[in-house]
């Protein structure tokens, strides 16, 4: 009878659950009654299932009044039915429900941007799956947490994450934490404008939701995939999984998935010389972004009109839309996130303080109480332990400091290499070509925008250690096509790879090569016409060889004549002290040849550098 009566309501409360895809939480206007009609019906089987003692309807009827209250935003209502799930659980002493509401109450946490909150509550619900071995749960909560990193913009933490829950749940057979964990990998790999992987993790994620039967999933799938299409250039497929998105959300009245899609879908157009179109739709997003109040958007959208505008040269435009941006980049919503983040850090070293007193007190009164006849003999080992533990602590942090001086010592000669004052004043002369004495604003503005790309990528490695191949194969490609048309197209280059593992695996050495590439550029092929740049990538087992080939002037001549200029080359200098630092980190060999490249009758036909380093995955 209550096994009849349960599936019963379990059936009634799916129907319900479908409901509340067809509510329009954004619209003022929406029916109050509707609303009130769809509480009534949750609140009557809730009455009925708790009456009868079947208390799975009781729990999933609450998860999605839980929803109903979050989409509304009213706080209080949904965190009240979350306390009184948890309260129910523990009653009937069931661990991984109290585990799954408390991981509902991270997301309402995250619903209103509070992530020391969120992160508590994922954590609190990751260690609850731990103790009850449910690989489900831990994989839900790792990547809600890996979600948290990804909102404040550390992305490659999140990729971690987000693989750690993919695995976990595909151990577990959890298929729908899987493709959400897909999907997460798909979006994290599109704001690190790394196409492949992109592509790759949304097709995965589009799948599954379909098999899943999943129409949030596919809605959000179909806007990753979409995204990763324009990033692999492939405008007119983006177009049509972004129509595709839009007929299906449009049938249902949710526009609001549409805000990215509309963004991505003017990106491509304007790539496929559409201006008019483009500029439409761009538009269309911004007026969803102001419906929904989604300042992160406003502030994507507003940049992306400001560029589209100007090169369509409606420069009133682009000044109206500059205005709001520069207010909401300045906006006290970002400070209050700032200080949220300061004040969670402060909070945490208090704490930790705090912890480690109360910690030492404890000791402190233990030992007086068990030792109180020998205090003196005690002291004097206490004494002699303390000072030995702080010589070797002092010999290590030195030691350690040490090190640490030494790489930031050759991060920063390797930064000042890349961003020498040549490559500079060339890369500004040659927008300045564009721009103003041949008229180009659309070039300059390319250039430009590749040229600040390459900047911060590399900013971003010079902080690393290591980065994946495939980071550093994009930073070499940005800045090959900027050379490319500083020098006329008068050279031309190749990078070749083989390896065994995926590039987004293996680690190496940032910007090992840039310093040669430079050289080659600057003194090997500058004076010559049709010059050519080879690079190779060759893994053996645990080693990455890489080479750096052109067909230049060779190094002994262009040694000689930066000799004869009185010009001390850097390349060389800087990679050997990287070298030492590295072996010592490591404690593996590295090697390293700079060489002519000579023909069969012995003649100087270029350079040739070779790097033989460990990989790192």
């Amino acid at each position: 009878m209550a096994q009849g009566l349960e599936e019963k309501l379990l059936n009634e409360l799916d129907s319900l659950q479908q409901i509340i895809y067809t509510f329009n939480y954004a619209d003022d206007t929406t029916d109050f009654n509707d609303f009130e009609s769809f509480e009534g019906k949750i609140g009557a089987i809730i009455k009925e299932a708790m009456q009868k003692e079947v208390y799975e309807p009781v729990y999933l009827a609450n998860n999605i009044l839980f929803n109903h209250f979050k989409y509304q935003l009213y706080r209080e209502q949904a965190l009240e039915v979350l306390n009184e799930s948890i309260g129910l659980a523990e009653r009937l002493s069931d661990s991984l429900k109290i585990a799954r509401f408390i991981y509902l109450k991270g997301t309402l946490s995250f619903r209103f941007d509070e992530l020391d909150s969120s992160v508590y509550y994922f954590q609190e619900s990751l260690n609850l799956g731990k103790q009850l071995g449910n690989v489900s749960q831990q994989a839900a909560s790792i990547n809600a947490l890996a979600v948290c990193y990804a909102q404040l913009g550390r992305e490659h933490e999140a990729i971690k994450y987000y693989k750690e829950s993919m695995h976990l749940a595909e151990n577990a057979g959890a298929k729908k934490q899987v493709t959400t964990a897909q999907l997460n990998l798909g979006n994290a790999y599109g704001r690190l404008s790394m196409p492949d992987s992109a592509l790759y993790f949304a097709q995965l994620a589009y799948e599954g939701s379909l098999k899943g039967d999943d129409i949030t999933m596919t809605w959000s799938s179909l806007n990753s995939l979409s995204l990763a299409h324009y990033l692999k250039g492939n405008y007119q497929k983006a177009i049509e999984y972004s129509e595709n998105l839009e007929n299906q959300s449009e049938k249902v009245g949710e526009n609001g998935y549409m805000m990215t899609s509309y963004l991505t879908r003017s990106k491509s157009l304007n790539a496929l010389g559409r201006k008019k179109e483009a500029l439409e739709y761009a538009q269309k997003s911004l007026e969803i972004v102001y419906e929904f109040i989604a300042p992160d958007n406003e502030v994507r959208t507003l940049t992306w009109l400001v560029t589209l505008e100007k090169s369509m040269n409606d420069y009133r435009a682009a000044l109206g839309h500059q205005e709001r941006l520069s207010f909401l980049e300045d906006s006290l919503a970002q400070i209050e996130v700032n200080q949220r983040l300061e004040s969670l850090a402060v909070q945490y070293e208090t704490q930790k303080k705090q912890d480690e007193l109360e910690a030492l007190q404890k000791v402190q009164i233990q030992t007086e109480e068990k030792l109180k006849f020998r205090n003196l003999a005690i002291l004097f080992v206490a004494i002699s332990t303390v000072l030995l533990v702080v010589g070797v602590v002092l010999f290590y942090r030195r030691r350690v400091e040490k090190e640490r001086l030494a790489r930031q010592k050759t991060r920063n000669e390797l930064l000042r290499s890349q961003m020498n004052p040549h490559f500079l004043f060339n890369a500004l002369s040659s927008i300045q070509l564009f721009l103003i004495n041949k008229g180009q604003g659309a070039p300059a503005l390319e250039y430009l925008s590749k040229f600040a790309k390459l900047m911060r990528r590399i900013l971003e490695n010079s902080r690393k250690d290591f980065v994946t191949l495939e980071e550093e194969i994009a930073t070499l490609r940005h800045y090959l096509d900027l050379q490319k048309v500083r020098f006329d197209n008068s050279f031309d280059y190749s990078i070749e790879v083989d390896i065994v593992d995926e590039m987004s695996e293996i680690k190496i050495p940032p910007m090992f090569a840039q310093p040669f590439i430079e050289n080659s550029l600057e003194h090997g092929i500058s004076s010559i016409q049709n010059g050519k740049i080879n690079i190779s990538f060759l893994q053996h087992d645990d080693l990455m060889r890489f080479k750096v080939e052109d067909n230049g002037i060779g190094i002994s001549r262009s040694a000689a004549m930066k000799d004869k200029n009185g010009h001390e080359s850097m390349a060389t200098k800087i990679t050997s002290d990287r070298i030492e630092v590295l072996k010592r980190q490591l404690k593996k060999n590295i090697s390293f040849i700079i060489k002519d490249r000579l023909s069969d009758a012995n003649e100087v036909i270029g350079t040739e550098v070779i790097f033989e380093i460990p990989i790192q995955y």
